[in-house]
């Protein structure tokens, strides 16, 4: 089902230029819903409820250190609320691995490799392809203020992350230039969201 899912989420993300990211306030878990620019949910990304109140008890309790050492579990669903995607996180404070995989086969997509800095932005990533090693996408800009751009190996600008949506509360807009991206770009930049968090 998983393979079925996760065609369709990159059919409904496809062809996308200007990709919406709601953050649920109130919900068991973190949430975000991705919508088109009308506002149609197009899929989800979400971190379990008892992985987020785990992380959130050991950071309260054992400070932020501990909780980023935490390994979790995002998932990419699409509008039918079925796994496409998982993403697993290892443990690391400072420095750790997103692996992107398909659940149903385990083809590994890719991996998200993060750090964090006590330099303006704070945070910087790259997406690797797991069977070249080739740098697919990188930060550049503020992660922390939602103000970055996304460029592939070559330097190419593919995508832009801008502040929240005046008026509209908690909604913050991507923008994706290249029409290939768009999954990939869209799982890069939640996933980031989440981490500034943490």
């Amino acid at each position: 089902m998983s393979k079925q899912a996760l065609e369709n989420v990159t059919n409904s993300l496809k062809g996308n230029k200007e990709i919406l990211m709601k953050k649920k306030i109130v919900s068991l878990g973190k949430n975000y819903t991705v919508m088109n620019s009308s506002h149609n949910p197009l899929c989800y990304v979400r971190l379990n409820w008892g992985s987020n109140v785990g992380g959130a008890l050991v950071s309260n309790y054992m400070g932020k250190w501990a909780g980023r050492m935490m390994n979790y579990t995002y998932t990419v669903n699409d509008e039918s609320n079925q796994t496409a995607l998982e993403i697993k996180k290892g443990g690391g404070s400072w420095s750790s691995n997103f692996d992107v995989r398909e659940p149903e086969s385990g083809e590994h997509i890719g991996i998200i490799q993060f750090k964090r800095s006590f330099l303006i932005g704070g945070m910087r990533a790259r997406w690797v392809d797991p069977k070249t090693e080739q740098v697919l996408i990188t930060t550049q800009g503020n992660v922390i203020r939602r103000k970055y751009r996304m460029m592939d190996g070559s330097g190419r600008e593919i995508a832009k992350v801008r502040h929240k949506i005046a008026a509209v509360r908690d909604v913050w807009k991507l923008e994706v230039f290249s029409g290939n991206e768009n999954l990939h770009a869209v799982i890069f930049a939640t996933v980031l969201d989440f981490e500034k968090e943490m």
